[in-house]
């Protein structure tokens, strides 16, 4: 799948970053030392370049990154403020101190595209004090990294990206995205569900993903798919609501104006199966 093109036409357009986070401004980092005070405490919500942050996942779905370019691009001032603030990233702080991405990698990926400089995150843990060793398994028991590769596979902390622009493309990643907004299957609270939907796409859905055509026909297979028995067990289907709604109800009301909203929880190949708590590490 070939990158998204136009980056440079569209960073022209945008007004000046600095223009549009004047609200609150980029908070200057200190040098590398644990964070202390009542910026960086848990909770605190403040403007980071977003060249800082670095993910806690390998891939991204450039085509859901696209949307989410587009719904930022259809924002323009204030607006454009204020869905930022509504999609602020999650960040755990770790030693160094580095800036990791729990939640939200397509919007914080969508906006490194359009040339955007600074971004609003809110500090889920403030972990900066923390040995390297005992930050990872940290970060690994509470389920808040995920380093599995464009294929499904597991690979070593190390092989994480540094930067945004490094993480790689899994169109499977778009392919559920679109599905579930689709009204494919419910969106779940869930350690990495979007990875065990498109770990099942992968295993039964072959062809061109990178052609307007041939992930328009994989998209009409996978809501089919998932709304199939072969899908039961998987999060969010639509068979196994406790709720006791009819799938007719559910399938009928996907909003896909809300194009662009992140989820997450962990792949049967991604990771072995899904724990059924939540988790705050997401897409």
């Amino acid at each position: 799948m070939k990158r998204i093109g136009e980056t440079a036409r569209l960073r022209d357009t945008l007004e000046s970053a600095d223009d549009r986070t004047a609200a609150s401004g980029a908070v200057p980092v200190p040098p590398a030392e644990a964070l202390t005070g009542e910026v960086w405490r848990k909770g605190a919500r403040v403007t980071l370049p977003v060249r800082q942050l670095r993910p806690t996942q390998m891939t991204v779905g450039l085509y859901h990154v696209q949307s989410k370019m587009d719904v930022t691009l259809r924002h323009q001032g204030r607006k454009q403020i204020e869905l930022m603030e509504r999609h602020r990233i999650h960040v755990v702080i770790g030693p160094g101190p580095a800036f990791y991405v729990i939640d939200h990698h397509h919007w914080a990926r969508a906006w490194y595209e359009l040339g955007i400089e600074s971004v609003p995150v809110v500090i889920k843990h403030n972990w900066s004090a923390l040995p390297p060793d005992r930050f990872w398994l940290e970060m690994e028991a509470r389920h808040l990294v995920h380093p599995y590769d464009q294929y499904g596979e597991r690979q070593g902390l190390a092989a994480l990206p540094h930067s945004l622009a490094e993480m790689r493309d899994d169109p499977y990643r778009s392919l559920e995205a679109f599905a579930q907004l689709a009204g494919g299957y419910d969106k779940v609270k869930q350690a990495y569900p979007d990875f065990r939907w498109a770990d099942f796409f992968r295993r039964h859905i072959d062809g061109r993903l990178d052609t307007v055509p041939g992930f328009a026909l994989a998209l009409a297979h996978a809501v089919k798919l998932a709304r199939s028995s072969k899908a039961r067990g998987l999060p969010g289907h639509l068979d196994d609501r406790e709720d006791g709604k009819t799938r007719g109800k559910a399938g009928g009301k996907a909003k896909l104006s809300s194009i662009g909203k992140d989820k997450g929880t962990k792949s049967s190949k991604s990771g072995g199966s899904a724990k059924s708590g939540k988790s705050d590490g997401k897409a």
